[in-house]
């Protein structure tokens, strides 16, 4: 008995010393795990203040950073609509043309509104995940933690680098290609997006810059809500991934005890069900909480898919200069690999969740008593429906429906 309070005690000890010394980084690790986002989302007011900051400064410099980037990003919209619709001269080949933009522009400013007006629920989730980071008790858990993070991290990244590289080229386009020439023998400067919204003539200096410069904002506006949301997603599902391998190893530790759950049997299964629920309700907050934002992302990568291989086939066909083919061909290949982003990170939820509910049904419950061992009934019937992410409560965003829509394509 004896040996037995003593290997307790040390066990204690050790875990009281290791969340101590993990506690200490868990705000840097939080900060690891959800920078790209917050660098991305936070310029243009769609990342939600914290309880902390309630100064009227910091709450009306949010709300001006949500009206900046609105009208960046309809200084781009409504151009577009009017020279694609209003104008005469459009035919349908060239609504054709210009379409793939307006729709990609349509979208991405739908799943920026869709991200204000969920602002609540993505509240809720940040602060799940920093508490998560901030109770971390071992040093294997932390490590599985930032591994998820680093893959959440990989993904923002590379979202990033295909969009604003192909976001640089498209602005850039009209700088490098030849200069038209009317029939008076004046250069005619191009804008690398429609701007017949202004009163002024934007075809003469300052407003010739002006216009460019606010169409490059806008331009960084639009992918950093693409990127962002993408990046996002990726942080929250990654996070989701590493709790459910932490969960995994708590339910494995039922019967006989472990580091992650210590105590009396009843202790145990109380620790196990308690964190399951906890778990269970940040993948209930998250899926909730793209719902929309899939279902924007999958009718636009399905539309722009099938606009931007027509773009390349034709240009190429007509001989057109080759850093044009190069913009469409990488813009396609973003938004195929942003879209298998979407799919993956479903895939991947889902996956996690199921193994959740492997741990559940592995569990040696005949060496409990009976009278115990029913208390597990709740989380294994709960298991066998695992929480997926879907478009619009449509579809399931999985590696299958990514390869429904590219044999669609």
């Amino acid at each position: 008995m004896l040996d037995r309070n003593r290997s307790r005690s040390v066990l204690l000890n050790t875990l009281v010393d290791d969340t101590t010394k993990h506690n200490e980084s868990h705000a840097s690790d939080f900060y690891y795990a959800v920078q790209i986002s917050v660098c991305l989302l936070k310029p243009i007011g769609a990342w939600p203040l914290t309880d902390d900051e309630t100064s009227r400064f910091k709450i009306a410099r949010h709300k001006m950073s949500m009206l900046i980037a609105t009208f960046l990003m309809l200084f781009s919209i409504v151009p577009w609509m009017l020279n694609t619709f209003v104008t005469e001269k459009m035919s349908v080949y060239l609504i054709i043309r210009v379409s793939c933009s307006l729709l990609f522009l349509l979208m991405v400013f739908a799943k920026y509104v869709l991200l204000l007006w969920h602002q609540d629920q993505l509240k809720i989730c940040i602060s799940h995940v920093a508490d998560d980071w901030r109770s971390v008790l071992l040093a294997e858990d932390r490590e599985v933690m930032l591994k998820n993070a680093r893959m959440g991290r990989t993904f923002g990244i590379v979202s990033m680098t295909f969009m604003f590289s192909c976001d640089i080229l498209y602005h850039t386009l009209p700088l490098v290609t030849p200069k038209m020439i009317n029939e008076d023998n004046v250069t005619i400067r191009v804008h690398p997006s429609p701007c017949e919204l202004l009163v002024l003539d934007s075809k003469s200096s300052p407003v010739y810059e002006i216009v460019y410069l606010l169409q490059l904002l806008g331009g960084y506006t639009t992918d950093s809500v693409f990127c962002g949301i993408c990046s996002l997603m990726a942080n929250l599902v990654t996070h989701v991934s590493g709790q459910c391998n932490v969960l995994t190893s708590v339910f494995e530790e039922i019967v006989d005890g472990g580091k992650r759950n210590a105590g009396s049997i009843e202790d145990r299964i109380t620790t196990a069900v308690t964190r399951h629920l906890r778990l269970l309700k940040l993948v209930s907050v998250v899926s909730n909480l793209f719902i929309e934002i899939c279902l924007v992302e999958f009718v636009n990568a399905s539309c722009n898919i099938c606009l931007l291989g027509y773009y390349v086939i034709i240009d190429v066909y007509n001989n057109e200069s080759f850093v044009q083919i190069f913009m469409y061909a990488f813009g396609l290949v973003s938004v195929i690999f942003n879209v298998f982003i979407f799919c993956y990170i479903g895939d991947l939820l889902k996956e996690r969740c199921q193994e959740v509910g492997t741990a559940c049904y592995s569990i040696e419950w005949y060496r409990m008593p009976p009278k115990i061992a029913i208390k597990l009934m709740m989380p294994i019937l709960m298991s066998r429906y695992p929480v997926a992410l879907t478009a619009g409560k449509l579809m399931t965003m999985s590696i299958p429906t990514f390869s429904f829509v590219s044999n669609v394509v």
